[in-house]
């Protein structure tokens, strides 16, 4: 056996065993293809080793013609893999991908078929030289058309990885560069053959060059993970996702085409098929001539939908469609009423009845003695906590209605004026400024919930209260820190707010609790609440800058 044979066997070899590891990740999209490609690739090599130790004779060229077979056979594989490990699903089916390999197959079953067609091969020779025997051909006119096909597909198969890489999955730079490169030293080794740089007519370069390639597949196996993690999960997931949304989504050429619908948007618009048409007749439903004039709310058949339009860029950010979502808001809407006429009433009819009742408790007790100047007293304390938490809540609906306008705010300014509303004949609230911080934030709204902590902790306190409010700043964040001396607040309170479930509010600090927390959120920010011997301290980490940060939550 020659040199040449034996290096062919190698290589046959080590593509049998990227083989098989493709085969042992199966699972994962695109290997059974890898496998697929490197057990043809294997036959193939395996026939051009053989066919070096044969004799010249028919045999010889029968043998040949199937060996060029197989490497028609093997770009069909190879393009399949490529597009599977891609995503490019569109392109696997039967037609299109049979419309695109069918001139290869035809060409594979002619060359092993009938090698000396004349138009598949002019002429041809065989020789034995060091390497064996070899055959040298001179192409006929089919046969080049073929092969200019052939190297047509590897370059639209290059295209399709580097526009993945290209779109933004640099993710898979590495192992796609393994496989384009390694592919790549077969291509140029078959045109090195054709332009006659190989060492003699007829050697089989493009079978030797494969053992290059098979170590580039090697290194995009086992350095660059490609039979565990390929794009074509990613795109998989995209579609997943984009096909099982719970919000319509439509994607509208700037033609006015729909050119992507979900089936939640077929069945929002109750139509069973929109790709490839126009979406005149969505825009005609919702009563407006073009996509920029959708409303962002709109009311049919008993659903409440809120309509969004964002305008899809292009190449140096020209626009060239619209992506439209469509989200039933029908429940949210429904729930908005009934907070809406619950809060009215609790802001309003309560507040009011409570007041009398306070009024007429408090007269009572005046005017009578014993147990029953004692139940007045019971009825009127709880009339005048139900009318706080009524003021209180008038007091968050103005203040968080206006929350998301964002001004400079001095925070030693903030926590002077909360100090002295809690001024009094003791110093029980102390404020340990850090300077001028400034934070971009809610004047409004910082300086309601540091008042409710600061508050929450005076009414918490031990039997000498004392408050210590400090403040910190720590790059892009600032932390306000009020501590007491109480025994804080107790954890069954703190769960159904950290888990975001609602609970029945049972007294005002309940509700001042949430009042922290969805204040502190609204600016940005955190709430920690730490308990500890020597007492409690509520932080609130907000922002320094939130209009780059955070904005309205």
């Amino acid at each position: 056996m020659s040199v040449t044979g034996a290096v062919l066997l190698v290589v046959v070899v080590v593509v049998l065993g990227l083989a098989v590891v493709g085969w042992r990740h199966r699972q994962t999209p695109g290997s059974r293809l890898f496998a697929g490609l490197q057990a043809v690739t294997a036959v193939w090599v395996s026939t051009a080793a053989v066919g070096l130790v044969l004799d010249t004779g028919p045999l010889r060229l029968r043998l040949w013609g199937v060996t060029t077979g197989l490497s028609l056979l093997a770009g069909v594989v190879w393009l399949a893999f490529v597009l599977r490990y891609t995503g490019r699903e569109w392109w696997l089916r039967p037609g299109p991908f049979g419309v695109v390999t069918a001139p290869l197959l035809a060409g594979a079953v002619s060359y092993a078929l009938a090698p000396s067609w004349p138009l598949l091969v002019e002429e041809t020779t065989q020789q034995t030289v060091a390497a064996g025997t070899v055959v040298t051909a001179s192409i006929g006119p089919l046969g080049g058309a073929l092969g200019v096909y052939l190297y047509a597909v590897f370059l639209g198969g290059f295209a399709v990885v580097l526009k993945t890489v290209a779109d933004g999955e640099t993710l898979f730079l590495g192992q796609s560069m393994a496989l384009v490169l390694g592919s790549l030293v077969s291509v140029l080794a078959g045109a090195a053959q054709i332009l006659g740089v190989a060492p003699v007519e007829g050697y089989p370069l493009i079978e030797v060059a494969v053992g290059g390639q098979s170590l580039f597949f090697a290194y995009a196996v086992f350095r660059q993970e490609v039979l565990a993690m390929v794009p074509a999960i990613a795109r998989i997931g995209e579609r997943t996702v984009f096909d099982e949304l719970d919000d319509g989504i439509l994607v509208v050429a700037d033609d006015d085409t729909i050119l992507r619908a979900n089936a939640r948007a077929r069945s929002y618009l109750d139509a069973d098929e929109l790709v490839g048409r126009s979406v005149r007749p969505v825009l005609d439903g919702f009563g407006v001539e073009t996509v920029g004039d959708l409303p962002t709310r709109d009311r049919r058949e008993g659903q409440t939908f809120q309509v969004t339009a964002s305008a899809v860029t292009g190449p140096g950010a020209r626009p060239v469609g619209h992506a439209l979502v469509l989200r039933d808001v029908t429940r949210l809407d429904r729930r908005q009423q009934r907070l809406q006429v619950l809060n009215r009433i609790l802001r309003h009819n309560v507040r009011n009845s409570m007041t009398v009742a306070f009024g007429a408790a408090d007269e009572i007790a005046e005017r009578t003695n014993g147990e029953v100047a004692s139940l007045a007293a019971t009825v009127a304390t709880q009339a005048e906590r139900l009318t706080d938490i009524s003021e209180k809540a008038i007091q968050i609906e103005r203040v968080f209605d206006q929350s998301s306008y964002r001004d400079s705010v001095v925070v030693a300014d903030v926590v002077d004026a909360v100090v002295a509303r809690f001024e009094s004949p003791d110093p029980t609230v102390v404020a340990l400024g850090d300077g001028r911080t400034e934070l971009t934030t809610n004047r409004d709204l910082l300086d309601l919930v540091l008042g409710e902590v600061v508050e929450n902790a005076l009414q918490h306190a031990g039997p000498d209260p004392g408050v210590r409010i400090t403040g910190e700043r720590s790059g892009d964040r600032y932390r306000l820190s009020v501590h007491d001396d109480g025994p804080g607040i107790h954890p069954d309170e703190l769960e159904p707010i950290r888990d975001g479930e609602e609970t029945a509010l049972k007294h005002a600090s309940g509700l001042g609790l949430w009042l922290t927390y969805w204040g502190v959120w609204t600016l940005g920010g955190d709430v920690d609440v730490d308990t500890s011997p020597d007492g409690t301290t509520v932080a609130l980490t907000l922002p320094v800058d939130d209009a780059a940060g955070g904005g309205v939550r």
